[in-house]
């Protein structure tokens, strides 16, 4: 608190206003670290705990800044504060940045009073307060930047320039999303293109990310693919009708409504007011334009909440009707969150949520499976709260009916081909076994000292782009396929039988239908590329169409894996 009170030098206003804001600071503090202790890590936490146990500049879904948190916080602590120490003090700092942004130097105690007020009702905003996530460090960073850039526009000296890139490559550091946020900065202000002192500013933040840039050239760009074509799904309402419901749940209710008041009936006034105003209502129009493509988590617009605490705070301030309406709405909603919040250290909601039995379950299979390393299938969640809350090694594997992730990097599942092993099948089958698992639930599991995994094999296939193919009708192909890893990989083998299949993928649905070799192939060595060819046909209850073609191969008790990329073709009735 020192560094808050000296540094940051808060505006002082009447006496006793900087001892009042640094007391609230130290109670949002003391409540969030009850409510970090009192609860499970969410399963995205423990994915991102995976993260910081590889330091890197990069990650497949993510920046790096939330895997530093995580690592700094666990050289500090082993329990859930081993993920949410640094949050809790991120967003103390938040707090503190937005107020010196606001820089009321005639605020009264009321006004401080009212400034936590207004920042407690906005309910994400509260939740990154204790959750780890990488909307924690953006948050920080969307308010530092704000601060720069009101600063730049006072005065463009070198500090000033020097805090904004800091600021703009902090925020991408962060989430993907802080570059939408200096986007909208520079398109609410296009005379900041005309600033050299602000070229020079961002050319310097590109600079610093120079190595988060060459990570992603060096891994194939997974974080692009991933958030421009690996999340694409077919259009449904749904998605897009359920955007706003969610931003209220997101927001508050109250909240949105007092800002979109402050938006229609008030002009913007200078241009660092103008880019809150592009910040706000430029996230959630871009968001909702999103759910054409797939469904948008709500907290993706998360940034937006620090504008709107400032813009809300300052309104306030001259408006009675504003103010009557935070007294009667805003502030009495905050009871309800922390009611909310008390009930949620209790696990006494009737409703499931993540907060709870993540260790149990953890702690339950471990007692199952003994030392055994786990291998999931399909998914990034449990294995990452296996690792956190066993403390032992889980890996997955991934298919085409999920999609790839961190674990599908850096070769980690190397790792777990020659060891005991528990394979979470999710099914029965003949090798598997059912345990009950958290009173009412069963998990089956297959047991084996080895493992046999096809990963790491490339197909390629010649098919010319919008082919024609008839149904029932039998074709002929040749096929590359290239072993990339230093093992050799059987094909044959009794407990991880391989098999060869084409899928067609169209508007989301996915047709797996088994190809065959014309020669038995046993297997490829390590680093082997071995020529073929393949028979298949498409089958009649194929419906008629264009499809994406790929060829997969599937291991046994996983299904079929990312082996060759794909191609358009059209199937037709014969």
């Amino acid at each position: 608190m020192n560094f808050i009170q000296n540094h940051l030098k808060l505006p002082d206003g009447k006496k006793g206003v900087k001892s009042i804001f640094i007391a609230i600071l130290i109670v949002w503090f003391l409540i969030n670290l009850i409510q970090s202790v009192t609860t499970d890590v969410i399963r995205d936490e423990a994915y991102y705990h995976f993260y910081s146990q590889n330091l890197s500049w990069g990650y497949f879904d993510h920046p790096p800044a939330v895997a530093l948190m995580i690592k700094i916080s666990s050289l500090l602590f082993n329990n859930e504060l081993s993920v949410r120490f640094i949050t809790l003090l991120l967003q103390i700092i938040t707090l503190s940045l937005i107020w010196k942004i606001i820089e009321d130097k005639n605020a009264s105690k009321s006004d401080v009073l009212s400034f936590f007020g207004i920042s407690a009702a906005v309910v994400m905003f509260v939740v990154y307060g204790f959750i780890t996530t990488p909307d924690s460090p953006l948050l920080l960073f969307t308010a530092l930047f704000l601060l720069s850039y009101k600063r730049f526009l006072e005065k463009d000296g070198f500090v000033n320039c020097l805090l904004l890139t800091i600021s703009m490559a902090a925020l991408i550091y962060s989430k993907y999303q802080g570059g939408l946020i200096i986007l909208l900065v520079i398109i609410s202000n296009p005379k900041l293109l005309l600033n050299y002192r602000f070229w020079l500013s961002g050319i310097a933040a590109l600079l610093l990310l120079a190595p988060h840039i060459f990570w992603q050239l060096d891994n194939d760009f997974p974080s692009l693919k991933y958030h421009t074509t690996g999340r694409s799904k077919p259009f449904k309402i749904g998605y897009f009708l359920e955007y706003l419901p969610n931003q209220l749940a997101n927001f508050n209710p109250f909240i949105l409504g007092v800002i979109s008041y402050i938006i229609f009936k008030f002009k913007p006034e200078g241009d660092f007011r103008r880019g809150l105003y592009f910040i706000i209502v430029g996230m959630i129009l871009f968001f909702w334009g999103t759910t054409f493509r797939g469904h948008v988590e709500p907290q993706w617009t998360i940034a937006a909440s620090i504008p709107m605490i400032i813009l809300i705070y300052e309104f306030s301030r001259k408006s009675l009707k504003i103010q009557k309406y935070l007294r009667r709405f805003v502030y009495p909603s905050i009871i309800l969150l922390l009611i909310f919040r008390v009930i949620l250290t209790q696990d006494s909601l009737p409703i499931k949520l993540e907060f709870y039995n993540q260790q149990r379950w953890a702690q339950e299979l471990k007692e199952i499976v003994g030392e055994r390393a786990v291998i999931f299938s399909d998914g990034y969640q449990r294995p990452s709260v296996y690792k956190f809350y066993a403390k032992s090694d889980a890996f997955t594997v991934n298919s085409l009916y999920y999609r790839q992730n961190q674990y599908d990097l850096n070769g980690y599942k190397n790792n777990f081909f020659d060891r005991d092993i528990a394979i979470v099948t999710d099914r029965y089958d003949s090798l598997s076994q059912a345990y009950p698992i958290l009173d009412k639930d069963t998990i089956w599991l297959r047991f084996s000292n080895y493992l046999v995994l096809t990963s790491d094999i490339d197909i390629i296939f010649n098919i010319p782009k919008h082919s024609i193919f008839s149904q029932s009708k039998e074709y002929v192909s040749e096929i590359s396929l290239i072993n990339k890893n230093e093992r050799d990989i059987p094909f044959n083998d009794k407990n991880f039988p391989v098999s060869l299949h084409l899928v067609l993928i169209e508007k989301g649905k996915k047709y797996s239908v088994q190809a065959f070799f014309d020669k038995e192939i046993t297997g490829i060595k390590r680093r082997e590329s071995i020529n073929c060819t393949i028979n298949f046909s498409i089958p009649e209850d194929i419906p008629s169409g264009t499809y994406h073609m790929l060829f997969s191969l599937k291991t046994e008790p996983f299904r079929e894996g990312f082996n060759s990329k794909s191609e358009k073709v059209l199937i037709e009735r014969r």
